[in-house]
């Protein structure tokens, strides 16, 4: 399967292509995402220096090659401090203000998580939710689409 492609144009200029793992796959659907993670997200990024956001993405092709670029968009980018390992986490958020979980990466943790289908969705659930509880265990950098003045 081809995978999502998102092109992220930081404001120093600079380009960067992502290729993300359809998460349809791993779940035989979408993980939807509570509100009351975004909620603890957003606190989560006022208070701690290692958290921010980006307004970034530039353009979103979904693996059939359509241009999704104009949707409600999160690419969250975390780096486990330890470890030293990425998370990819790329959601599209829903009118009530929750989320579906479209596509994860790198190809690493895609690979990884391909493994054990029920495995998969309770690892990826834990570091979603590790994201609000530990802090100081990972880096996050939340990225948003270029129209967007400012997070909410």
């Amino acid at each position: 399967m081809n995978p999502w492609i998102v092109y992220l144009k930081f404001s120093d200029g600079t380009d960067k292509k992502l290729e993300l793992f359809d998460t349809k796959v791993y779940f035989e659907g979408y993980l939807k995402i509570k509100r009351s993670f975004f909620n603890a997200l957003g606190k989560s990024i006022k208070i701690s220096k290692k958290y921010f956001t980006q307004n970034a993405i530039e353009k979103v092709l979904s693996p059939e090659e359509s241009d999704w670029t104009l949707n409600p968009w999160m690419l969250i980018t975390v780096k486990d401090n330890e470890k030293k390992k990425p998370f990819w986490f790329f959601i599209k958020r829903e009118k009530d203000l929750s989320g579906v979980l479209v596509a994860i990466g790198p190809k690493p943790f895609a690979e990884y998580n391909n493994n054990n289908q029920s495995e998969a969705k309770r690892e990826i659930k834990n570091i979603l939710n590790y994201i609000n509880s530990y802090m100081n265990k990972f880096n996050c950098i939340v990225f948003l689409p270029k129209f967007l003045t400012k997070l909410t």
